[in-house]
C-alpha cells in the first residue's frame, strides 16, 4: 500500500487553518498517488488543546470542518485524528479518536484507549477511554489503528491493558498509529524502539506520524516513522519541522541508517520552542540582555536562529561590578551574530536606589539586596524596551539556576518566554560549544558570575554544577530519595538535603517566572505540580 504521512505543525484552537493544511496534503496525496493519508494525533484541533475542550462551540464545529475533509478525500483512504462527542453518553463526554474516512465517506471511528494522565499529559481530564480495537479492511488490507499512547504500552508497561496484544489475535497486515508524542532529551531512540518493538509483536509494517511545532511549552519534534514487518527502521521523517513522507510498504528497501545527534536535537527544540511561540502569538521581535556570559550568549544563537538576526535586539547593562572582559564579549557576540546592541550603563539609576534607600538602610551591610537591585534595574530597562517597540523580552536563566533559586524576581527572571529554563549549565556548556565560531572564546572559559559585586563567582554561593545537575536528575527525572542520590552519584548525604531544601525553598520564585521551553523528561514547570508550602523536605 502506497501511504502518505503528513507531519504537520498545527495551530491550537485553529479549525480552519489546520484544515487548509490538511486540505493541502490531500491534493499532495493525490498527486503522489497515494492510497492511504495518514495525519497526528488531534490534528484537526492541535494538541493539547486542554481546556478548550470545556468549550461546547469549539467541540461543535468539529464537525464543519471533519466535512470539509471528507468531501475532499475522493479516491483516498483518509486517517485523521481529532476529539468527537460521544453521543451516546452525557454532554461532556468527549473521545480521543482517529476518523477513518474512504473516498469521501466517514467508515468509522478507531477511538483512543490508553488515556496518559501523567507530566505533561492530563487527557482523563477531558476524554473517556475507547473500548475496542478494530481491524479495518481497506483496499485488501486488514489495518489496524491505534493512538499515541496506545501503541507505547507494548513497551514502557504502565498500564493493565495493552492494545498491541489486542491486535495480535486480530492478524492486521497493517498498524498504523497517530501521535502526538512531545519532545524529551534522547526520547527519539526510545520512540523507534516503541514502533519496532509492536512491528516484531504484530509481525507487520508499522508506520507512525508524529505531530511537529511547538506549542506553549511543549516542542513536537516530529521524525514521523516507518518500520517493515521485518522490525527494521525503513524512513524517518525530518526533524522540527513539516515533512511528507511516502512510503510503499510491499517494496524492499535497506534499512534506514539512523545515527542521532542528541545535543543537535535540544538545539534545534530550542530553536523551533522559540520560533512558532513568536509566530503562533502573533510576535516578530526579542530582545534580551547580554552579559557576556555564557547563558546569554547561548540565547542569543537561539533567538537569531529562531527569529533572524534583524529581529533581535540586545542591550548589554553595565554596572561598577561589570568586567571589561564581559562588556568586550558582549560586544564581540552582538558583532558575530550581527545582531543591534544597545550599551546602557546602570550606575546612574543604581546609584540613586542607593542614595534613596540609604537613610533607612543604615549600618546594614552590602548583601542580596542591593545585588538584586541591579538585577531588577535592568529587568525593567528590558520591559521598557518590550512596551517602547514591542519587543517580547527573553529570560536567559538556566535549569541548574533556577532549581537553587540563584535567581532574581522581577530581574533576570523577568520577560515572556524563558528560553533555557529547562537546560541545565552542564548542557548549556555542550550547547554552547557547538556554536564556539559565534560566542567568544572566553565567554566558553571563564569562570560564571553574576558579576554583582566585587570579584563573584557563582561557586562563592553554590556547589559545582555538575553536582547540582546530578542532584536534579536523580531528584526530579528519578524520583530518588536523598539517600538515593546520595549513593548513586556519592555525593555526602548532607549536601543532597542542604540542596533538595535550595530547590523546594525556591518553588515560589519558580511559580513566577516566564513559561519555559520543555526539552527534558521533567522540567519545572510543564507538567510538574508541588505546593510551595509543605514540609516534607
Amino acid at each position: 500500500m502506497r501511504i502518505f504521512v503528513s507531519q504537520l505543525n498545527p495551530i491550537i484552537g485553529d479549525l480552519e487553518g489546520n484544515t487548509k493544511k490538511i486540505l493541502y496534503a490531500l491534493e499532495q496525496a493525490r498527486l503522489s498517488n497515494a492510497e492511504l493519508v495518514l495525519f497526528s494525533e488531534l490534528i484537526l484541533s492541535g494538541y493539547p488543546p486542554e481546556d478548550l475542550l470545556l468549550q461546547r462551540t469549539f467541540i461543535e464545529a468539529h464537525s464543519y470542518y471533519l466535512e470539509q475533509i471528507i468531501e475532499a478525500s475522493s479516491g483516498l483512504i483518509v486517517i485523521l485524528g481529532l476529539v468527537r462527542q460521544n453521543k451516546g453518553k452525557a454532554e461532556k463526554s468527549l473521545i480521543n479518536s482517529a476518523a477513518v474516512i474512504y473516498d469521501r465517506k466517514l467508515v468509522g471511528f478507531q477511538d483512543k484507549q490508553l488515556l496518559p494522565t501523567y507530566d505533561v499529559f492530563d487527557e482523563r481530564r477531558y476524554f473517556e477511554p475507547g473500548s475496542k480495537t478494530c481491524i479495518w479492511p481497506l483496499k485488501g488490507k486488514r489495518i489496524g489503528i491505534l493512538i499515541c499512547e496506545d501503541m507505547w504500552q507494548h513497551s514502557i508497561n504502565t498500564y493493565t491493558h495493552d492494545p498491541v496484544l489486542d491486535l495480535a489475535d486480530l492478524q492486521p497486515d497493517l498498524v498504523l498509529n497517530l501521535s502526538a508524542s512531545p519532545y524529551g532529551f534522547q526520547k527519539l531512540e526510545t520512540r523507534i524502539e516503541v514502533c519496532l518493538s509492536c512491528a516484531r509483536t504484530l509481525r507487520c509494517p508499522v508506520v507512525l506520524c508524529c505531530q511537529v511545532g511547538a506549542n506553549d511549552q511543549l516542542v513536537f519534534a516530529g521524525y514521523s516513522t516507518y518500520v517493515n514487518k521485518q522490525a527494521k527502521l525503513q524512513q524517518l521523517a525530518k526533524g522540527f519541522k513539516e515533512d511528507t513522507m511516502l512510503l510503499d510498504t510491499e517494496s524492499v528497501s535497506t534499512p534506514y541508517a539512523f545515527t542521532p545527534d542528541s545535543f543537535e536535537d535540544l538545539y534545534q527544540a530550542l530553536v523551533l520552542g522559540v520560533r512558532d511561540y513568536f509566530v503562533k502569538l502573533g510576535f516578530k521581535k526579542a530582545c534580551l540582555g547580554i552579559s557576556g556570559g555564557i547563558d546569554s550568549a547561548l540565547a542569543a544563537c537561539i533567538a537569531v536562529d529562531a527569529l533572524g538576526r534583524e529581529n533581535v535586539l540586545g542591550i548589554t547593562m553595565s554596572s561598577r561590578y561589570s568586567s571589561k572582559q564581559s562588556f568586550l564579549d558582549a560586544i564581540q557576540l552582538a558583532k558575530n551574530l550581527k545582531i543591534t546592541l544597545k550599551k546602557i550603563s546602570i550606575e546612574k539609576p543604581f546609584q540613586a536606589y542607593l542614595e534613596l534607600l540609604e537613610p533607612y538602610f543604615a549600618d546594614q551591610e552590602f548583601d542580596t539586596t542591593e545585588e538584586n537591585l541591579q538585577a531588577r534595574i535592568r529587568g525593567s530597562i528590558l520591559m521598557a524596551f518590550s512596551n517602547k517597540f514591542g519587543y517580547l523580552v527573553l529570560s536567559t536563566g538556566n535549569k541548574s539556576e533556577m532549581a537553587m533559586g540563584y535567581c532574581t524576581l522581577y530581574g533576570d527572571m523577568c520577560g515572556g518566554l524563558s528560553v533555557l529554563s529547562d537546560v541545565t549549565k552542564q548542557q548549556v556548556y555542550i550547547l554552547a560549544n557547538l556554536h564556539k565560531q559565534r560566542i567568544p572564546k572566553s565567554t566558553l572559559k571563564k569562570p560564571p558570575s553574576a558579576e554583582l559585586k566585587d570579584n563573584q563567582l557563582d561557586s562563592d554561593s553554590l556547589p559545582p554544577y555538575d553536582i547540582i545537575d546530578q542532584i536534579l536528575k536523580g531528584y526530579m527525572e528519578e524520583h530518588f530519595s536523598p539517600e538515593e542520590i546520595s549513593h548513586q552519584y556519592q555525593i555526602p548525604l548532607d549536601l543532597v538535603k542542604q540542596l533538595i531544601k535550595r530547590i523546594h525553598n525556591a518553588e515560589y520564585k519558580r511559580q513566577q517566572a516566564a513559561p519555559g521551553i520543555r526539552v527534558s523528561h521533567r522540567a519545572f514547570q510543564s507538567g510538574r505540580r508541588f505546593p510551595i508550602v509543605q514540609k516534607w523536605v
